[in-house]
């Protein structure tokens, strides 16, 4: 029991610090090239991690030889949490978006309060400190049954966490009724992929539509703005795992630029260039004309932030997030394919919701 306890914690450890990897912008920006093998580098840890909690409910447990209880109380709640809002992550088909972005919120807590229980855990061993034999930590028989019950406090846990959702009713409780609490989510986090984001003003921005056209443009902020705007509430999901729920976009459908510039025949892709000078995308004519697929310059009614991608980003809320570029600066229309910034680096071009990555 002693080992498979530190294979859960050597599992455990890889995992989160792949998670870190896979989240913390300053870090992803770094590993980008890497991205999509951490990824599945990712995956494989938190399955290991899954088979290390599961264990004890399928070998011989040994008589006689008494645990700590909170050495495996904690690692089996908290664990059985990571584990269901990780798989929660991972299967975005599975499950409501509303419970996915919760999951992904508790995912990360629950992981660093586990890891701070391990740090815990591991100064009072190299100081050789030993906890009273009876009480909170004292020493309990390996029963199955206890492990049955603990893994299941970790499973009502996450339901309660993520489809009841107590802070929601909380606040709504708190408030002056449900109308006056948001049920949109909020973004995890904003990435770049140059490490800094491009400056520009209203009154200096440009968007060059040209390509195969007859009637190649440049727009500036109030010419595109004066574009048929179009309102849609959408979910958004991050190829990382974290999703957005009930997202509202405002901006000019696909079809406003194709009247505007008139297409030749030729014409089977749209490109799309970003104000950093390295991002690139690239959707199919009939992908870019797709009933959801916008130029979007407000998110739940406001202007766009830096981050976000102000002043105009590119929305294509059935695919992953990577094909939505931020801070649009040309549109091309051609009849070649382009291999997008993404795209070179492993990641798929046709992105759609619940593919392989």
């Amino acid at each position: 029991m002693v080992r498979l306890h530190y294979y859960s914690i050597a599992s455990f450890i890889f995992l989160l610090l792949s998670g870190i990897a896979l989240f913390w912008q300053p870090v992803h920006t770094i590993l980008i090239p890497y991205l999509p093998v951490l990824y599945q580098l990712h995956i494989l840890f938190g399955l290991i991690f899954t088979v290390t909690l599961l264990i004890p409910l399928f070998v011989k447990l040994p008589i006689g030889k008494l645990l700590r209880r909170l050495d495996w109380l904690l690692p089996m709640v908290l664990g059985t949490a990571i584990v269901l809002t990780g798989i929660f992550l991972w299967k975005v088909t599975w499950f409501p978006t509303t419970w996915r972005s919760l999951a992904f919120r508790w995912h990360g807590w629950i992981s660093y309060g586990l890891g701070g229980w391990f740090i815990i855990h591991a100064i009072y061993k190299a100081v050789s400190y030993r906890p009273a034999n009876r009480g909170i930590n004292g020493y309990i028989d390996p029963e199955r049954r206890r492990f049955l019950k603990w893994m299941g406090y970790g499973v009502v846990g996450t339901v309660v966490l993520t489809v009841v959702d107590p802070v929601r009713l909380w606040k709504v409780a708190a408030s002056e009724g449900a109308n006056s609490v948001s049920t949109t989510g909020t973004f995890a986090e904003y990435y770049t992929v140059v490490n800094g984001y491009p400056t520009m003003t209203l009154s200096n921005y440009k968007l060059q539509i040209d390509g195969l056209v007859g009637n190649p443009t440049t727009l500036d902020w109030t010419r595109f703005q004066a574009l048929p705007a179009l309102t849609q509430k959408e979910n958004f999901h991050c190829v990382t795992g974290w999703s957005v729920a009930g997202v509202e976009w405002t901006g000019v459908h696909l079809s406003s630029i194709v009247n505007l510039v008139v297409p030749s025949s030729a014409v089977k892709y749209v490109h799309f260039y970003s104000f950093d000078g390295v991002y690139t995308e690239s959707l199919s004519l009939a992908e870019a004309l797709g009933e959801s697929v916008m130029l979007a310059y407000k998110l739940d009614g406001a202007p766009l932030s830096t981050p976000q991608g102000f002043p105009v980003r590119l929305v294509v809320p059935k695919m992953y997030g990577y094909k939505s570029i931020k801070w649009v600066k040309r549109v091309e229309f051609s009849d070649k394919p382009l291999t997008g910034y993404w795209e070179q680096r492993g990641y798929p071009n046709e992105a759609y919701i619940g593919s392989a990555i």
